[in-house]
Parts: structure tokens; C-alpha cells; sequence
């Protein structure tokens, strides 16, 4: 599954004014929505580069603050808990294209959140028009999470009615009890049907705790980032921006919102300052990372659901006592790069990787100035949750 080949990483430079020569943009986007300038200009400071809500009377906006916007339109989308209706939607769509599709904020389409795999095949008729009038642009459709069984069948079915240029779905695993290994397992399969559809795919990650799910920390943050971009992951959302219940999908009031990057009245949290730290390391990765092709990931300690732990063809062999994941890629150079994640959410580990075929040299890219450095294993610390990407020459 190669990074770079993804329409949407093309897409959003070009409306933005980048050239091919200039440096790639990871797709952050805040699974929310925004309905004044302040809100946009935090999300725009915070690194956010994409929002999954807006009404059409805000794409000017969005493209004043540098954010990509997937388009939402009750004509299109209907309701959230009814069966979408593929006709109503075929019919309305074209307008909506012809009237906001030249904007330059205008990144996809809003189809359907966490549908019903019966509603694919109405599904499949969206798809059609804004692949079809739309070309380029994302025809929106994020999954529900593996809740028990079949979700391979799932995705396969899912790709094969709707033809979807991208995969994405949610996984929020800060819990009560700690950090959900369904996270892993969830992703080891979504990574498997993107790799055997040849499609990125996207992860959406808790920002905000409401219900259940615990106060968050910075480890929290990074772990659930690196961790999605060890598997390969070709964009990130994060649900939620604000502290506040998502109106515009006539969702209920779900209460409880807490501690996202701003509050309940727009004011920013420690949790805005952990995630901007975070999205600014990403986009300083995402030149070398956007140019590499998933082959593997595993884990050092326990084994969550799905996954499984080095091998023979594995570039690591063995690292230092603690919990570990590692993604093995290729970069399109033909180089072999491993990203190595601290999966502690409590300890700093050192990283000190033993691989399989001794390199003559290893680098990694720093997250804080974006530069190949040489990697002096013997001084190299993880914090908890954090990541390396690192570059092997091998013999």
C-alpha cells in the first residue's frame, strides 16, 4: 500500500496553491465541524488541515484558514438513523457539485457516517455521481468499527457494492480500564483490507472522552497517532475538536464531551497544546513517510487480537524489554525503513532494535526539524507512546 499514491494527499495541495516541488502535507482532519472563523483559525494553528462538517455557506472560510472541507448537505445526506435513500441523494447531488465544487476548500463530498452494511448498495449510488462529477474529490463514507464478527466480509463487500476511493473508519480505545488492545486488533484489519484493495486508508481517534472513556493524557495522543502510522495509515481524524455534541449530523445530544482540544465554550485545553505537538512531529515525518509502502507490522510483548510478532522477514528482530510496535516499509527509492512505537502509556523505554540482517548504517528522521540524522542507538529514549521512523541501509 503506498502512501503517496493517494488522490487526496494531491488534492489538497493543489487547492491550497502547493506545486509538485514543495513540501507533501499529511491529512489531519477534525471529525467536526466548525460554524464561525475562530473556531477554523484554531483548528488551522492546532495543525488540523481537514474538517469532516461544512456547510456549504463556510467554504470560504475554511479556504481563508488553509482547511480542506468535506462538504455536508442535508439534501444529500438525509438523516443519520434512517436507511439512506441512493436516489435522493443521485438526484441532489448534482446541483450541490456544480454550485461548490470549483471552491477551493472543497476536499469531498459527505455521504454517510457508520452506515449499515444493507445500505451499501444505495450507497454505492453516491458514490457513482461525485466519482463521476466530482472527480478527485472524496465521496465521504467512514465505517463503524469491528463490534464482533465478519468485519473482513464487511469490508470486502463494502469495497466491491461502493467502489470507494478510500477507507475509513473510528476505534476509540481510552477506556476506563485502560487502553483497549481492540485498537490494535482493528487495525491490523482495516490495514489488511486496505493492502488487499490497494487503498489508503483512514483512523479516527478519540480526542474528546465523553461517555465511558477516561480523561485523556499526552501518551494517550501520541499512542493512538504513531500507532495508526506504524499500520500504514494514510490519514488521521480526530473526534472531537471541541467539547460538544456533533449537531450537524442530528446526532442526540450525547453529553459528557470533555477536554478536547477546546471546550465547551471555545476555549483551548492542555489537550489542544498535546495534539499540536504531536501533528507538528507528523507533518515533519511526512516528507520520507508519504513515500513509503506498508509491508508489515508487529509487536514485542503481548499480542492484541489479529496481530502477530516478529518473524525471519521481519526487519526488527528483538528490541529491549517493554511493549513495542513496529511497521516494516519500503520507501519508493527501494530503502527499507522501520517506525518503532513505545507502547507504554506509562514508561520511557530506550530504543535499541536488533535486526534481522545487521545495516551498515541506521538513521532516523527527527520529528522536530524534519532532517536524516544519524541514529545513536546507545542514546535513542521513546516516551511513552511516542515513535521513530527509522532508515536502514542494509548490506
Amino acid at each position: 500500500m503506498t502512501l503517496r499514491n493517494f488522490f487526496l494527499v494531491s488534492s489538497f495541495l493543489c487547492a491550497f496553491g502547493a506545486t509538485a516541488g514543495e513540501t507533501p502535507v499529511f491529512p489531519l482532519m477534525a471529525w467536526d465541524y466548525a460554524s464561525d472563523e475562530a473556531t477554523l483559525q484554531s483548528m488551522h494553528d492546532c495543525g488540523i488541515n481537514v474538517i469532516a462538517f461544512a456547510r456549504t455557506n463556510m467554504l470560504e472560510a475554511c479556504a481563508r484558514h488553509g482547511i480542506g472541507a468535506i462538504v455536508y448537505d442535508d439534501s444529500v445526506v438525509g438523516g443519520r438513523d434512517g436507511i439512506f435513500d441512493g436516489d435522493h441523494a443521485r438526484t441532489n447531488l448534482p446541483a450541490l457539485i456544480a454550485r461548490v465544487n470549483n471552491l477551493p476548500a472543497v476536499y469531498g463530498y459527505h455521504i454517510k457516517d457508520e452506515p449499515d452494511p444493507r445500505e451499501f448498495p444505495e450507497l454505492a449510488k453516491a458514490v457513482a455521481v461525485v466519482k463521476q462529477l466530482a472527480p478527485g474529490k472524496w465521496p465521504y463514507i467512514n465505517l463503524l468499527p469491528d463490534v464482533g464478527g465478519s468485519y473482513d466480509k464487511i469490508l470486502d463487500d463494502f469495497v466491491a457494492t461502493c467502489s470507494p476511493t478510500a477507507l475509513s473508519y473510528d476505534r476509540y480505545c481510552v477506556v476506563d480500564s485502560g487502553f483497549d488492545t481492540a485498537f490494535w486488533g482493528n487495525l491490523f484489519e482495516m490495514r489488511a483490507a486496505a493492502v488487499r484493495h490497494q487503498l489508503p486508508f483512514w483512523n479516527i481517534v478519540l480526542t474528546s472522552p465523553h461517555w465511558y472513556f477516561r480523561e485523556l493524557t499526552p501518551a494517550d495522543i501520541r499512542l493512538q497517532i504513531w500507532g495508526s502510522l506504524a499500520y500504514g495509515a494514510s490519514g488521521l481524524s480526530f473526534y472531537k475538536f471541541v467539547s460538544r455534541e456533533l449537531s450537524e449530523i442530528k446526532a442526540f445530544d450525547l453529553g459528557n464531551f470533555r477536554d478536547g482540544p477546546l471546550d465547551q465554550f471555545g476555549e483551548k485545553t492542555p489537550t489542544w497544546d498535546w495534539l499540536h505537538n504531536s501533528l507538528r512531529q507528523v507533518q515533519n515525518i511526512a516528507p520520507f513517510y508519504l513515500k513509503l509502502h506498508s509491508d508489515d507490522v508487529y509487536h514485542f510483548g503481548p499480542l492484541p487480537p489479529h496481530n502477530h510478532g516478529p518473524s525471519e522477514t521481519t526487519l526488527v528482530k528483538s528490541l529491549p524489554d517493554g511493549e513495542w510496535v513496529v511497521g516494516d516499509f519500503t520507501h519508493e527509492d527501494g530503502s527499507r525503513w522501520v517506525m518503532i512505537v513505545n507502547r507504554s502509556l506509562s514508561h520511557s523505554r530506550p530504543c535499541t532494535p536488533e535486526f534481522n540482517i545487521k545495516p551498515s548504517s541506521v538513521e532516523y528522521v527527527s520529528p522536530i526539524t524534519g532532517e536524516l540524522k544519524p541514529y545513536f542507538m546507545e542514546y535513542y529514549w521513546l516516551a511513552p507512546g511516542q515513535a521513530v521512523l527509522l532508515k536502514l541501509t542494509l548490506k
